[in-house]
């Protein structure tokens, strides 16, 4: 006999008349909601230098998808991007670097990534110096991605070698298909490159 399928509003139904996942719920909404206010209370310093610079902005993550380009704002979050802020918000400070305005910040961004300890803030340096990396720096990206002691993060390295048009970036990628950690990333990056040749 098949065994009756429950549907999501079953399930919810279920859950929510179960009060140990609710208080565990709750008790996971109020964990959330505090560092929330301990990450803005952080962050204040940033949001205020930001808000004087002419950005309307709650947060360094406002910046990380807005539309256009916020060069006055890049030496701002280069300056408060070494303070000892939380991960989460250092994260939201590098994600917002990962523009080509930055890259004058590359050496900040390269020494940090490679002492970086937090992985929050370790994913979002990678994040920057592959949005903010051209051509004139693919070699420092290349280096930085084959360096298996940085662990994982260099996964978020490989789009600025698939973006670049080094035969350098391409051979490194053919190079570090081998790697544990890039090893299901890069075929798929070779494979988008060959569909664009054709």
């Amino acid at each position: 006999m098949a065994k009756k399928r429950v549907t999501a509003k079953e399930l919810m139904d279920r859950l929510e008349a179960d009060p140990e996942w609710v208080a565990r719920r709750k008790r996971k909404e109020h964990e959330r909601q505090r560092r929330e206010v301990e990450y803005r209370r952080a962050e204040a310093p940033l949001v205020d230098e930001l808000r004087s610079a002419g950005y309307d902005v709650e947060s360094a993550w406002d910046l990380v998808n807005t539309p256009g380009t916020y060069p006055p704002a890049i030496p701002i979050l280069l300056a408060h991007l070494p303070r000892p802020y939380p991960g989460p918000v250092r994260e939201g400070i590098a994600r917002a670097l990962a523009v080509p305005e930055a890259k004058v910040g590359r050496s900040v961004l390269t020494r940090m990534y490679r002492d970086e300890q937090d992985r929050h803030a370790k994913s979002g340096l990678a994040v920057a110096i592959a949005g903010a990396a051209d051509d004139e720096v693919i070699d420092d990206v290349i280096a930085l991605a084959r360096d298996a002691h940085i662990g994982g993060s260099r996964l978020l390295l490989l789009g600025a070698l698939e973006r670049s048009a080094s035969r350098r970036a391409r051979a490194a990628l053919k190079e570090l298909g081998t790697d544990p950690d890039l090893m299901k990333e890069i075929p798929v990056i070779l494979r988008r490159l060959e569909r664009k040749k054709r």
